[in-house]
């Protein structure tokens, strides 16, 4: 069952060492609007080792943000910002990327397996390997992964654009 934190209440139990967060919903601290979302600011955060494995961090903004280590397991990101956040080593099984903003991100060795990457956007992001997952109309212009990376490995890709610009139109890849 999810529970209710502030980003304020987050970042004070982080600070004095909590690192489980584990099915919250995350919310704007008091006072500041809540209309669609806005107001969840965790942007330049340092959130190393943190678990936030099942999370509703919808629309947060996290650009800059440090989640090294973290455990985002089943965690939900949509439309979330991640621009240029260190997300090295953590684990993003399972997460919803739906519409997030990823661009410049730095995901080396994070496991992104079984993720719903619908419109999400990786443009100059570091990504070793994708598998399992849905990239439906998502851009990897310009980012740092092969297409081998990309296209392979059971993924569902449909109008997606690779780090060359061309975009490829529909697939399934398995692994041969």
């Amino acid at each position: 069952m999810a529970w209710e934190i502030t980003t304020t209440e987050l970042l004070e139990r982080y600070a004095v060492g909590e690192r489980n967060f584990a099915g919250i919903e995350l919310l704007p601290p008091p006072g500041v609007s809540n209309d669609a979302r806005s107001g969840i600011d965790l942007e330049g955060a340092i959130l190393r080792d943190i678990n936030l494995r099942g999370a509703d961090l919808s629309y947060a903004e996290l650009t800059g943000a440090d989640l090294t280590g973290a455990d985002l397991l089943g965690t939900d990101l949509e439309w979330a910002r991640l621009d240029n956040a260190i997300i090295r080593d953590a684990n993003l099984r399972g997460t919803n990327l739906s519409y997030c903003c990823l661009d410049g991100a730095d995901l080396t060795g994070t496991e992104l397996v079984k993720v719903n990457a619908t419109q999400a956007t990786f443009r100059r992001a570091y990504v070793e390997c994708i598998s399992g997952s849905i990239l439906a109309h998502a851009n990897f212009q310009d980012a740092h992964t092969s297409e081998m990376g990309i296209c392979r490995a059971f993924n569902l890709i449909w109008e997606t654009t690779l780090p060359d610009g061309t975009i490829k139109r529909g697939a399934f890849w398995q692994l041969k």
